[in-house]
């Protein structure tokens, strides 16, 4: 089966500002999008960031239903190529030279809201951008999602046991290719997984997913427990507006500063001692990320310059400075008068 491939047509696109054609490359891209959603199977290259990309390299390979009818999810949208190509260029390129046990997850463990079809989590947990994905849907999406997921993640096999026919089923993509193409998984087992999350009924599905847990098993779907949130297109209706983002206040990983009073009491009070606090947090990333990761404040406390009451520096007037160079003159005076009275004597006679 043929798999349309995102970066061989991704290359004809203008990269830059600098290589805009302006009205035709719109043109040009929103041909190209619309190509790719109407093909049956669509590959991504899982290189560290769009630029490296070969055709050698491994592939997440999703298959779209564009003829789905009562809801929006079953193609990928150019959204979702956008944002896995930036986090990949942006988080990607730091390890792209290390080897997987020395590669860091700069995202954390991460939740896709609106995942649709499942690309990009798919991308983020294939090129280990992400140490776990939980994608989340609506019922009507969530067969479609599953079948997307199912298929391009590396199955752990089981003993004779514990496997079943349905099982077998689901390691058939292992052994013949992902959606029956000659591409073999990439996305570990343990690293993704499907979950019913609606931001409307988003209570009754994070019990409903912490019930449905084994003892075994983390609940994958836990409040407060996500490090980065990511979702595209998922701005559609003003009635779930509220909703999302009561969904991401409830999901995200809540981040414990010592006594959070005291911190805001500083900000709020240094500038009645004429000083200002200012976060510089995101410093630290580039010298001591371990820091940022063990949520550590770096704060600096600048002292403000004298203002007036409309906030500009005070410059001294005209009449202050022509006082300060007269009161300097007499001062200079007085001083030559007391060191030399005849000079000061002889001056008085020759006028």
């Amino acid at each position: 089966m043929k798999v349309t491939v995102f970066q061989d047509y991704a290359s004809s696109l203008s990269l830059g500002p600098q290589e805009s054609n302006g009205e035709d490359d719109v043109n040009d891209a929103a041909s190209i999008f619309f190509e790719l959603a109407n093909a049956q199977l669509i590959g991504y290259r899982v290189a560290n960031d769009l630029s490296s990309a070969t055709e050698n390299d491994d592939m997440v390979i999703i298959k779209q239903h564009s003829d789905a009818k009562a809801h929006t999810g079953g193609i990928i949208w150019e959204t979702s190529y956008l944002l896995a190509a930036f986090l990949s260029s942006k988080f990607g390129s730091e390890d792209r030279n290390k080897v997987d046990g020395d590669r860091e997850c700069p995202l954390g463990k991460t939740l896709e809201i609106g995942a649709g079809c499942g690309m990009l989590g798919l991308i983020l947990a294939a090129t280990k951008l992400s140490s776990r994905v939980v994608m989340t849907e609506a019922a009507e999406v969530l067969d479609i999602l599953t079948e997307n997921v199912d298929q391009n993640k590396v199955e752990t096999p089981k003993t004779n046991s514990e496997s079943d026919s349905d099982d077998d089923d689901k390691l058939s993509n292992n052994i013949n290719g992902i959606h029956g193409t000659s591409s073999k998984p990439v996305c570990p087992e343990e690293s993704v997984s499907v979950r019913r999350l609606r931001w409307d009924c988003l209570q009754e599905d994070v019990l409903a997913a912490a019930a449905n847990n084994s003892s075994a098993q983390e609940n994958d779907l836990k409040p407060n427990s996500f490090d980065t949130i990511v979702g595209t297109d998922v701005v559609f209706s003003p009635s779930l507006v509220c909703p999302l983002l009561e969904t991401i206040k409830l999901m995200a990983r809540k981040k414990d500063v010592r006594c959070a009073d005291s911190h805001s009491l500083l900000f709020s009070e240094a500038h009645k001692y004429g000083l200002e606090v200012v976060d510089v947090t995101g410093e630290l990333t580039s010298c001591c990320p371990w820091a940022v990761e063990l949520e550590c404040l770096l704060l600096k406390i600048n002292v403000k310059e004298e203002t007036t009451t409309h906030g500009k520096k005070r410059k001294k007037s005209s009449k202050e400075k022509k006082s300060k160079k007269t009161s300097s003159k007499e001062k200079k005076s007085k001083k030559k008068d007391k060191k030399s009275p005849k000079r000061r004597k002889r001056e008085l006679l020759s006028t």
